[in-house]
């Protein structure tokens, strides 16, 4: 499991005074036991109370970046002026989804100041984290609901006397044919970025030349990073802009 380290810096000034290198942190982390990713503006806040009462002293709170999991570490630097104070304290962390505690724990875990030591807190579900819908990915239209024509690959013109195809749907599933095999893939775009999966095929033999062309559409495919399209042509580039896949649009 991926830890999000958070870390909630916060000095406590009882009087008005210099800060001393008495000074002392709390460290620990925060957990739940739900399986899942916290969702999108999630933020994470830690509080020192006055026990038996539970009395806020002060708290700290800072984001969770997208996609954080359990656990959650924190630090929360205190001014040695609060141990001196006598008093029993004890930490409450709350998990905030939309500004309200979706994890909380109702119990506070006694801390020492004199001797600070790591603190786990177990954190419950005290509402219904709201589950929010995947993002609809933006899809260049003319990109779509087409058929392609592979022209090119590596700079080489295309050999054999089936086309290589392919075919982006709107929901970026892919599908085409390769020369001796039809194929399948999943493609992922962020703006121009254009990225394939490793394709699946069926498993038919033909020429040795017309194999060895399909092996390498199927390698150029993967390493696409990018596209350009101008009217009726297509480009599929690699990461540093370099055509790989030379396409254009199938006439009806």
């Amino acid at each position: 499991m991926l830890n999000r380290f958070l870390t909630l810096m916060l000095s406590l000034f009882l009087f008005v005074s210099a800060a001393s290198a008495d000074d002392l942190t709390l460290t620990g982390d925060v957990f739940y036991r739900e399986r899942m990713a916290l969702p999108p503006g999630a933020s994470l806040h830690v509080a020192l109370v006055a026990l038996p009462d539970s009395q806020p002293v002060v708290g700290a709170s800072a984001s969770i970046p997208a996609g954080g999991q359990v656990p959650l570490q924190f630090s929360l630097a205190i001014r040695s002026d609060v141990a001196k104070s006598g008093a029993t304290f004890g930490l409450v962390a709350e998990i905030r989804v939309g500004g309200a505690a979706m994890w909380r724990n109702d119990v506070a875990i006694p801390v020492d100041l004199t001797a600070p030591a790591p603190v786990s807190i177990l954190v419950t579900r005290t509402h219904t984290v709201p589950s929010l819908p995947d993002p609809e990915p933006q899809v260049d239209q003319k990109l779509i609901n087409t058929t392609w024509t592979v022209t090119s690959i590596g700079g080489s013109p295309t050999l054999g006397m089936q086309p290589l195809t392919l075919a982006i749907a709107a929901d970026l599933r892919v599908d085409g044919h390769a020369g001796c095999n039809s194929f399948f893939t999943q493609a992922t775009m962020d703006g121009t970025k254009l990225q394939f999966a490793h394709p699946a095929s069926t498993r038919m033999a033909c020429e040795p030349a017309v194999m060895a062309q399909e092996s390498a559409f199927f390698a150029a495919l993967v390493a696409v990073n990018g596209y350009d399209i101008s009217d009726d042509t297509m480009r599929l580039l690699d990461a540093a802009d370099v055509p790989l896949i030379g396409l254009v649009r199938t006439k009806e």
